[in-house]
């Protein structure tokens, strides 16, 4: 089991645009780590740490 996170909040960037816009957009290979769940992928900054992707994969699981 992964410790909880040390932070009660963590930031995430959410961007939002138009259905048409995401469909239209050329995928593009990401410098970083990619957590998939379902069909929402979660991509962490390059370099991210151990500590930071287990953290947010601890979220997740706690969430659903």
């Amino acid at each position: 089991m992964l410790p909880a996170p040390e932070d009660a909040v963590e930031f995430a960037p959410l961007l939002v645009a138009p259905v048409e816009d995401v469909t239209a957009a050329v995928p593009t290979a990401s410098a970083g780590p990619e957590v998939v769940v379902g069909s929402v992928t979660i991509r962490l900054e390059p370099g991210a740490s151990a500590a930071r992707i287990a953290s947010v994969v601890h979220a997740l699981m706690a969430a659903s």
